[in-house]
């Protein structure tokens, strides 16, 4: 699920950078940066796959955190 908005301005022109993956305590942590064109600001979604090897998609917002 793809950031509407920014939740700094409100404004919905974002720029999706290249994500980071890491890997901590066993669990893949893939975390997405997005650029507001407005503001300019940064602010990240981190979405923790603890199923990592598993080929399931999983669409539930469960593991997804924001910040």
């Amino acid at each position: 699920m793809e950031p509407s908005f920014c939740p700094y301005c409100g404004e919905d022109h974002l720029d999706e950078l290249d994500p980071t993956e890491l890997m901590v305590d066993n669990q893949k942590w893939i975390i997405y940066h997005y650029e507001c064109k407005v503001c300019g600001e940064i602010f990240d979604k981190i979405f923790i796959d603890e199923d990592y090897g598993d080929m399931e998609d999983d669409d539930d917002d469960e593991n997804r955190l924001w910040s």
